[in-house]
């Protein structure tokens, strides 16, 4: 009898387990926000983004820090360089022998130029071997290139910023989508269950012959739509399931499921983001723009530099070995070589070339400018829209709230008058289609209002709540 109990307790809990491993992944909006920042390929990218502007500030830095090189060299020379001299041998000797009286006085004089001689000079073996210590002392051009590496990896930081911050909004349009579609669905399948229970009531009122034949068709025909539509929207709520999971980088072939109800979601501005000034303070991309502007200054800086002189000092020390035999250690040993030296580099005329890329740096400058006023114009106009969008949405859900209780008053009314007696199949056809349009209407405008609530967040650079 234990054994029994146990094995229907393991039996138990492996099928508890299997439930709950094949159960969707549930997802409120804040969770499925959090979930697309963390897989998010985009914020990836520009980690990377980062990671390399800080090793662009490391290799910039790196030219203001010493530099020390090692270098070996070993040159054989196969044929020695002739080198032909004049013939200053003869006049020595005839000159030796004119002093010891051995030849005439005057033969000197008048002893005739002879030919050029041949001569080798060098070693066969040379190897040399030494190490290079080199210092940058002053480069302005290096001070305002490194800041504007750091200036770099900062402006990376900002664009990371900008996309984190848009990633949200992009999820949260992608879930109301979702919770359209899957109210949508709900909605048809009550109006499907609605419609067939009075087809059923009509079906015993034509058995009972109180109803014609006709008004039985009239309500298949209605069912058939309505189940054809049905099938059209449950086919459109998997496509907005899909697009939710790739904008969270969710595996497609996986599902999910959504915590949150789109009424849930609605949430009223506050008064200031409706009536406050119109501007693009808050908006991250601003501070893009502006970092970008100051690049530009700094690029200009750089070049401006570019006409100071810059010094480098440096100290080389080396050992060199000449012999012809090379491994022949009684012919000569390893010689040291030390040079210390400043290098002074003064930029004189360079075809005015610095002069045009600063001029270039200027009109990028100025671009920047004029990109920064567009941006502030468009969000001006961008919040003024996104302000009367809601205003407009938010009327016509009211007004759509009221459509609908009259829309379900009128059909009640008139399912009422038709089971009395007093109404016709076709008063209550028209009377359903109108609940239906009425039902989408209202749908649509709980999810036109969320959404403008959403991008009039945006619009002000609100971050989501």
């Amino acid at each position: 009898m234990n054994l029994s109990k146990g094995l229907y307790s393991l039996v138990f809990l492996f099928m508890a387990g299997w439930s709950s491993a094949q159960s969707p992944a549930s997802f409120s909006l804040e969770e499925a926000i959090d979930y697309a920042i963390d897989k998010s390929l985009e914020l990836q990218t520009a980690e990377q983004d980062i990671l390399y502007a800080k090793q662009q500030i490391r290799d910039t830095r790196a030219m203001g820090l010493p530099q020390l090189s090692g270098k070996v060299e070993y040159n054989y020379n196969a044929d020695l360089p002739v080198q032909y001299l004049p013939d200053f041998i003869s006049p020595i000797v005839v000159g030796t022998l004119e002093g010891y009286g051995y030849v005439p006085a005057g033969t000197t004089a008048n002893l005739p130029e002879g030919d050029p001689q041949p001569a080798q000079f060098g070693i066969a073996n040379s190897l040399t071997a030494g190490v290079t210590l080199s210092q940058l002392i002053f480069d302005g051009s290096y001070f305002v290139g490194l800041k504007a590496a750091r200036s770099v990896a900062e402006l990376s930081r900002k664009q990371k910023a900008v996309s984190a911050h848009e990633i949200p909004y992009t999820i949260k349009r992608a879930y109301l989508a979702v919770l359209l579609a899957e109210e949508n669905l709900s909605v048809l399948d009550k109006n499907l269950e609605n419609l067939q229970k009075m087809r059923d009531e009509t079906q015993a009122f034509f058995q009972s012959g109180m109803v014609e034949q006709l008004d039985v068709d009239r309500l298949d025909l209605n069912l058939a739509n309505l189940q054809s539509e049905r099938d059209m929207v449950e086919r459109q709520t998997q496509l907005a399931y899909n697009v939710l999971k790739f904008q969270m980088n969710y595996p497609l072939d996986e599902s999910i499921a959504l915590k949150d109800g789109l009424e849930s979601l609605m949430q009223v501005p506050s008064q200031d983001d409706l009536e406050g000034p119109a501007s693009a303070a808050q908006r991250p991309e601003l501070e893009v723009l502006r970092l970008n502007r100051d690049l530009m200054d700094l690029n200009m800086k750089r070049y401006k530099a570019g006409y100071l002189p810059n010094l480098s000092g440096f100290i080389s020390h080396q050992y060199q070995l000449q012999r012809n035999n090379l491994f022949d250690s009684d012919e000569g040993k390893f010689n040291p070589i030390t040079v210390i030296g400043l290098q002074l580099n003064v930029p004189i005329f360079d075809g005015f070339k610095k002069d045009a890329n600063i001029q270039m740096a200027k009109i990028d400058a100025t671009k920047v400018d004029i990109q920064i006023k567009q941006f502030t114009l468009a969000t001006e106009l961008e919040i003024r829209n996104a302000r009367a969008t809601y205003l407009n949405a938010s009327e016509r859900l009211d007004n759509q709230k009221k459509n609908l209780d009259l829309a379900e008053r009128i059909l009640e009314t008139t399912r009422i008058k038709y089971r009395e007696g007093i109404g016709s199949s076709t008063e209550i056809s028209t009377a359903e289609q109108e609940l239906y349009r009425t039902q989408a209407n209202y749908m649509n405008a709980i999810y036109d209002l969320v959404i403008a609530k959403t991008d009039l967040d945006q619009a002000l650079g609100n971050p989501l709540k």
